[in-house]
């Protein structure tokens, strides 16, 4: 599984949201531009995470963790955010 490029509908609605990028484990990744190196590793990321906790727990846990810590202080996007090697 890897982050794909987004194309018709799923591109048009990234772009609608100012979403650069999107993970739905089990499924993939997709990124509105692949030559983003550092969106393209963020949300590999997220993939990652999925892969290592389980799918329905990163599920929940991102959940969780949006509706406690906010989406910017949510630990899962911190994680993936440090994946990004600024």
């Amino acid at each position: 599984m890897d982050v794909k490029p987004a194309r018709g509908l799923l591109l048009w609605w990234l772009r609608r949201t100012r979403w650069a990028g999107l993970a739905l484990p089990p499924l993939g990744a997709w990124v509105e531009d692949l030559n983003n190196e550092r969106l393209v590793r963020h949300e590999r990321r997220h993939l990652e995470q999925a892969q290592e906790m389980g799918v329905l727990k990163w599920y929940v846990l991102y959940a969780w963790y949006t509706l406690r810590h906010g989406y910017r202080n949510n630990p899962l996007e911190v994680d993936a955010q440090e994946a990004e090697g600024t």
